[in-house]
């Protein structure tokens, strides 16, 4: 997986630690698995942008330190793909002081906070339907209700968001469904935010690592650019651990959406699903995915995250409509220093 820059380490007895001023990264072993194999690199060296753990072992403060420094995100998976918290340090100095009090304040003013709720939301469906148009298959009456949804944002009260989002989310995830094959037996994401990570067929299962990847990596992004993750604009702080990891993530959740779509109808019978690559739970009924699958699918994520399309910025190289060839994960970035950008008073609109 190296050319992919990911790694993932799973199971019992797995382990990064430092030895010989090299990190030493150990897989564990997964139920059935024995896979358990050890890389080293000088901290130099190291192949990988981020490092995803599930299970259980050693982690070293130093190699966290030494990683760290080298700008690899490490990412804290439960067995089910569900995100348990991510190492990457906040920036410490007067900016970042500054841009989180800043962000205070934008949280504390009722109207910046609508306004921000807003173009959250219309960012989020928005790109559902552009994806949704990307696929060959007939999506014209979903599309159609997602877009009056749009035109009602506008005038949407604060307190009654929520409900349009979800009643938009029930429909898109609705149709969703219906791209993939009934052995799958998924038939929509659960929108009940108390047991949707409770996945029960692989397709829910994917979307949850999917998720928390992205997670991770807006995660990164907002500590790196000093704001605080757990004051967020449009999820509640009750609600959410990281309510503006969550917030930021809404625009891009579409890109693990068509990575799990692209896996899952793969014709490539190397990239197909295949019923030896998850179980489920006796008790629980909970799917487990092995490891095989995760790492064929994070490949693939990683794939759709470097993909670029065109966008506006204010640096870097631009073509001569006076935007930027970028990818899904940079754009990401974009729209965070954006948003802190809003909130300092830096610029007077916020759109994704």
């Amino acid at each position: 997986m190296n050319h992919h820059r990911v790694k993932l380490l799973r199971g019992f007895g797995l382990s990064i630690t430092v030895k010989d001023h090299k990190i030493i990264l150990k897989n564990g072993r997964h139920f059935y698995e024995s896979e358990s194999d050890v890389e080293s690199y000088f901290p130099s060296q190291i192949p990988y942008e981020r490092i995803i753990i599930s299970g259980k072992g050693n982690l070293s403060t130093e190699a966290i330190k030494t990683l760290g420094s080298k700008n690899v995100h490490v990412l804290l998976t439960d067995t089910y793909g569900n995100i348990l918290g991510s190492i990457n340090p906040p920036m410490s100095s007067l900016v970042a002081s500054r841009h989180r009090m800043t962000q205070y304040d934008t949280f504390r003013d009722g109207i910046k906070v609508d306004y921000l709720q807003k173009q959250i939301l219309y960012a989020k469906i928005f790109s559902e339907i552009k994806f949704l148009e990307s696929l060959p298959e007939e999506s014209s009456k979903v599309i159609s209700s997602l877009q009056k949804t749009i035109l009602q944002i506008p005038h949407t009260a604060p307190q009654k968001m929520t409900t349009l989002e979800a009643s938009a989310s029930r429909q898109y995830f609705k149709h969703y469904g219906t791209l993939f094959d009934a052995k799958y037996s998924f038939d929509s994401r659960n929108i009940n935010s108390k047991t949707k990570q409770n996945s029960t067929d692989v397709i829910n299962a994917l979307l949850n690592y999917g998720y928390a990847v992205l997670a991770g990596e807006i995660s990164k992004h907002i500590n790196g650019i000093g704001m605080d993750v757990y004051y967020g604009f449009y999820h509640k702080n009750h609600e959410s651990f990281q309510s503006l990891v969550y917030d930021m993530i809404e625009p891009f959740r579409w890109i693990v959406e068509k990575t799990v779509y692209r896996l899952a109808n793969a014709k490539n019978k190397k990239l197909q699903i295949k019923k030896t690559h998850y179980t489920r739970h006796n008790k629980s009924g909970m799917v487990l995915l092995d490891t095989q699958l995760i790492k064929k699918f994070l490949e693939m994520l990683e794939v759709d995250f470097r993909k670029t399309r065109e966008y506006s910025r204010k640096n870097g190289m631009k073509k001569s409509n006076g935007l930027s060839n970028c990818s899904e994960i940079t754009i990401s970035k974009i729209v965070i220093q954006n948003l802190c950008d809003f909130c300092m008073g830096k610029i007077t609109t916020f759109v994704i």
